[in-house]
């Protein structure tokens, strides 16, 4: 009898069943045991990056993406297991042609052939996410058309509930948890994916890009009629050629430039979405794109200004304000990141890649327990791709580091503007909701008050040392004053004392105190040689 069920969509619970199908094979069966976490057990840790990116590899092209944004969080895991992440990959085979049809139809609300004088068949873009392809427009316009892949959401759907489950028995039997949580971190996925799907927020990325001055690349125009939240249609040039090794200079030369300044950032980074047309190089596909929120962009600012002048304690400081944890005794942490900046600084910090850089510094971040907000990790993986483009072209004008190095300058120096810092205040004192809660705050301040209850703490960073290392020196001096008191005493009884035991002419208990100050400053030599201060 013909197995009916076969062809029917996979639905969410299939998926989850599969997912732990897959793991089990790979040697994922035991998952919720003491072994699958990380650090653990030493020697099942090299092990685990490989097997969880060939379980990622078969379950298909979302979890395979799902790896690579785990590689990313190297402020948290190990670099064994980011580094296999990161090597995760699988073809991605395009969607077939009557679904496209089917899906283009459906959101514009006519037949194909009615939207579209020329409708190429073969996508010139088949990512993990989206799909592009060539079309014409009524009037003999090209266009570009990109739309979302099918299946992706139900890879989100049955994430959720194995993560769940994964979360629930790891807490239970080891009671450590994971470097990561996993429903949080499937939760974050979810909504980083949905954001690159969202064609709305692709055309207004493009018309974000359209008016900046100074922009070096091309960016399309929107076509509206025939864009919605699935699809999305955009302008492009009458004739398309291939980048040339050229031009992927000044490509990634811009990439980095506006992720570093203006916090807009792109997570594929295919060469298919650059071509040279009407001797400009347009970004022809703009979509997947991701962008910092304002305040979160100037803390990066704040973290950047402290670099530049090497101030290690400003870079903690500053690094809450662009969205990062940070545990309270930062010690460690300031360690970590003085050798960092001590390595990578210098009269040849140019010559470190941004790929170095980004592997020391969320080394850095990883020893020192820092946690650093999902988008800084998306960002700074954006900027070593944008490297990257760098190897296909010849271009040797410039190199990456230089270029984020100015970026990062320009961004400094637009959130220390007095115009900028006036307009924020001015829009901050604007807002009703700043005032809302300063009654409220005064009267619990006042009711503390009267019933004693408000503790008033002074510490100031850097004034505990100091003041161990002036008890040292307290002791010292009067350890020393002991010494000589005794030797004075000791020279005065030899000297005068007339009656006694005496021994060699000398009184005896001169000639102890000798003996004891001798001892003690013996003793107060071998402290002062053993701290390194003598």
């Amino acid at each position: 009898m013909e197995n009916v069920t076969r062809g029917l969509p996979e639905g969410p619970a299939r998926r989850a069943a599969r997912i732990a199908q897959v793991g089990a094979r790979y040697g994922f069966g035991y998952v919720f045991g003491r072994r699958f976490l990380l650090g653990r057990r030493r020697r099942d840790v090299g092990r685990f990056g490989t097997r969880l990116r060939f379980a990622l590899e078969e379950l298909g092209p979302t979890f395979v993406e799902l790896g690579h944004v785990l590689s990313t969080r190297r402020d948290v895991l190990p670099p064994d297991v980011t580094a296999e992440l990161e090597r995760a990959s699988v073809p991605v085979a395009p969607v077939p042609f009557a679904e496209v049809r089917a899906l283009l139809e459906r959101e514009l609300g006519n037949t194909l052939e009615r939207l579209f004088m020329k409708f190429g068949e073969a996508p010139v873009r088949a990512g993990v996410l989206t799909q592009a392809y060539r079309a014409v427009l009524p009037g003999e316009h090209p266009a570009l058309v990109v739309v979302r892949r099918p299946g992706v959401r139900g890879d989100l759907l049955a994430m959720r509930p194995v993560a769940d489950v994964v979360r629930r028995r790891v807490s239970r039997r080891n009671g450590e948890g994971l470097p990561l949580d996993p429903v949080t971190t499937v939760g974050e996925f979810a909504a980083y994916a949905t954001q690159r799907r969202d064609m709305f927020f692709a055309a207004q990325t493009a018309r974000r890009l359209r008016e900046f001055e100074g922009f070096p690349l091309r960016v399309p125009d929107v076509y509206r009629r025939y864009s919605t939240a699935r699809c999305v249609t955009l302008e492009a040039p009458a004739e398309a050629e291939p980048l040339g090794t050229e031009g992927y200079g000044e490509v990634s030369g811009a990439l980095v430039r506006l992720a570093v300044v203006e916090g807009i950032f792109f997570a594929d980074l295919a060469p298919e979405r650059f071509v040279l047309g009407d001797g400009e190089i347009w970004l022809s596909d703009p979509t997947e794109a991701s962008a910092l929120d304002p305040e979160r962009l100037r803390g990066v600012a704040e973290v950047l200004a402290a670099v530049r002048r090497g101030d290690v304690d400003g870079v903690v400081r500053a690094l809450p304000l662009a969205g990062c944890t940070v545990p309270r005794d930062a010690r460690v942490l300031q360690r970590e990141l003085r050798d960092v900046l001590g390595s990578l600084g210098g009269p040849l910090w140019s010559e470190h890649s941004l790929a170095e850089i980004r592997a020391r510094g969320l080394e850095a971040a990883r020893r020192g327990k820092a946690v650093l907000p999902t988008e800084i990790a998306h960002l700074f993986d954006s900027l070593v791709k944008a490297e990257q483009l760098r190897k296909v072209g010849t271009y040797e004008e410039q190199n990456a580091t230089e270029v984020a190095a100015e970026a990062a300058g320009e961004l400094v120096s637009r959130f220390r503007d007095p115009r900028y810092v006036a307009a924020r205040t001015a829009r901050r004192l604007a807002q009703g909701d700043t005032y809302a809660e300063y009654p409220r705050q005064i009267h619990n301040l006042l009711n503390e008050l009267k019933d004693g209850e408000v503790e008033v703490v002074f510490r100031h960073r850097g004034l505990d040392e100091l003041i161990s290392k002036v008890d040292i020196l307290a002791n010292r001096l009067v350890f020393a004053l002991l010494i000589a008191a005794l030797i004075l005493g000791s020279s005065l009884l030899g000297i005068f004392s007339e009656s006694g035991v005496r021994f060699l002419g000398v009184s005896i208990f001169g000639l102890l105190g000798f003996v004891i100050a001798a001892l003690l400053g013996l003793a107060l030599l071998v402290g002062i040689v053993r701290s390194g201060r003598l």
